[in-house]
């Protein structure tokens, strides 16, 4: 089976970010309640990746936004593209889902 090559950017931009910080996968996987062999597929794009773990990396990766570690449009297949939103979703659809983002990456952030 051939990897979703979503999954592998993800996992890619997720190592790049980790390895700027100089974090450990398993410093990374204790912060994120992931075993150390998990990090380490999804690095390599062979896990699929939770919504709510993926606000949990982001935050524990010192980024703003989850958006930040997933792939640019432009680098989508056509196949994928069709995956991704469309035109068709209105505006306040969109608002709505950016919300719900948005939301899960504040309950995610550690608090001080």
């Amino acid at each position: 089976m051939i990897p979703d090559p979503r999954y592998q950017q993800f996992g890619e931009a997720m190592k790049v970010r980790r390895q700027q910080l100089g974090t450990t996968q398993a410093e990374l996987a204790a912060r994120v309640g992931l075993s150390r062999a998990s990090i380490a597929n999804i690095e390599r794009g062979r896990q699929s990746v939770l919504l709510h773990h993926a606000c949990d990396i982001a935050a524990a990766l010192k980024l703003d936004h989850v958006t930040d570690l997933m792939p640019s449009r432009s680098s989508l297949s056509l196949e994928n593209e069709a995956l991704a939103l469309s035109d068709d979703v209105s505006a306040a659809a969109k608002a709505q889902i950016s919300g719900i983002i948005a939301a899960a990456m504040a309950a995610a952030r550690p608090r001080s």
